[in-house]
């Protein structure tokens, strides 16, 4: 048995291959088409019935894949799921490269979603030490301000990867803000 034409066959984060754009990467779901990042930072709409696009690596499951970006959406829209904290359109897709300085050695690729969870893992943990600092019962007031005064510090540390976020107000703020 076949799948409806309107459902997609192929999961997010799959390598697919188009007949005119080339090699593309599979980002999100719309409506009845894939939405597909190409090389060069080209983002297209691809319908989920164009057969001469195939996949070259496939990745996650399509049915999965709908389901969560369906309860993001709900969760999104009744404010319990911040989704201020998107990362940037132009990033999705993307990876990070580091680059050792041995030459012998092999660069390290890392999907740019999984390191942007990475950084927003940080975020939260500093958030809850903060918490914990302001509502200790031994420390003194100075002494929860100098701690407070570090986390600030941790905080512009980050503001380096502010580029990617989509909202301003999801940036790390540093002491001079």
């Amino acid at each position: 048995m076949s799948e409806p034409a309107s459902q997609p066959k192929l999961g997010l984060n799959t390598v697919v291959s188009h007949p005119l754009f080339g090699s593309g990467r599979i980002v999100a779901y719309e409506g009845d088409c894939y939405v597909t990042l190409f090389k060069g930072g080209d983002v297209k709409h691809v319908a989920f019935t164009f057969e001469p696009m195939t996949a070259e690596t496939v990745s996650g499951d399509p049915q999965f894949d709908l389901l969560k970006q369906a309860v993001r959406e709900v969760l999104g829209d009744h404010g319990w799921l911040d989704v201020d904290l998107e990362m940037g359109k132009r990033w999705v897709g993307g990876s990070l490269r580091l680059i050792p300085g041995k030459a012998d050695t092999q660069p390290k690729d890392m999907p740019l979603d999984m390191f942007f969870k990475k950084i927003i893992g940080i975020r939260d943990k500093l958030r809850v030490l903060e918490q914990k600092i302001n509502a200790h019962p031994v420390l003194t007031p100075e002494e929860k301000l100098d701690l407070e005064g570090y986390i600030t510090r941790c905080y512009g540390s980050l503001t380096t990867f502010n580029v990617l976020f989509t909202a301003k107000e999801s940036q790390f703020r540093g002491q001079s803000e």
